[in-house]
């Protein structure tokens, strides 16, 4: 009957990945079984019935096993979760690419300037927080085991993730930028010299990447 307690547990464990972690928690189960197991066969029962009992007070393991699974979010992403980055992203992208469409419009053909710059910023806004959710929502990797290969691996998660959100915030901050070119130009007609903006935006990006990098590094 041990043995069948031993093979109930590991049956369970089958679709879990094979880490320390998951390798403890099993004997620990198995172990604490066969002794609740022992107990039963002390106070008379058989041994069929002691078996029943123990597995029977057991419960569903399916949330356990389910849990160990979770941590490993390194592994390919499943088609829904694919399915639903894509449309996030393309959701997004549209919604950039029709931000200064949007005024320009509304300010050429209905002659509403501070309405089209609203729609405009409107737009960015909707696109951004879309993309930084988007990232967000993602599970945070958890390491297994105190390992180097386990602690890499939640580096690597974590660089990652904040890759992602500052492109998504500097896709908007230039989307805003070249928006701020645009209107200040057809408003005020400063092409000569609105060349500017640039050089001091792109000086706004490498002072907030150079913030970024070191809020991450103090954060490691």
């Amino acid at each position: 009957m041990i043995q069948k307690i031993r093979t109930t547990i590991t049956r369970a464990f089958d679709d879990v990945p094979k880490t320390k972690k998951s390798a403890e928690l099993q004997e620990e189960l198995i172990s604490n079984l066969i002794e609740k197991f022992n107990d039963q066969l002390k106070m008379g029962k058989t041994e069929d019935e002691a078996y029943t009992t123990v597995i029977a007070g057991l419960g569903d393991l399916s949330e356990l096993t389910e849990s160990l699974k979770e941590h490993h979010v390194l592994s390919a992403p499943s088609a829904k979760d694919r399915q639903r980055n894509a449309l996030v992203i393309a959701i997004s992208v549209g919604l950039y690419i029709l931000s200064p469409m949007a005024l320009i419009v509304t300010s050429e053909v209905f002659d509403q300037d501070v309405l089209g710059l609203v729609m405009m910023f409107l737009f960015i806004a909707v696109a951004t927080g879309l993309l930084i959710y988007n990232q967000a929502s993602k599970p945070k990797y958890i390491k297994d085991d105190e390992t180097l290969v386990e602690e890499f691996k939640e580096w690597k998660a974590a660089k990652d993730k904040d890759k992602a959100l500052f492109a998504a915030l500097s896709s908007a901050f230039w989307l805003i930028v070249v928006a701020i070119y645009l209107f200040v130009n057809f408003m005020y007609g400063w092409w000569p010299f609105s060349w500017i903006i640039f050089i001091i935006a792109a000086a706004i990006q490498n002072i907030a990447r150079a913030i970024f990098a070191l809020t991450r590094h103090e954060r490691d």
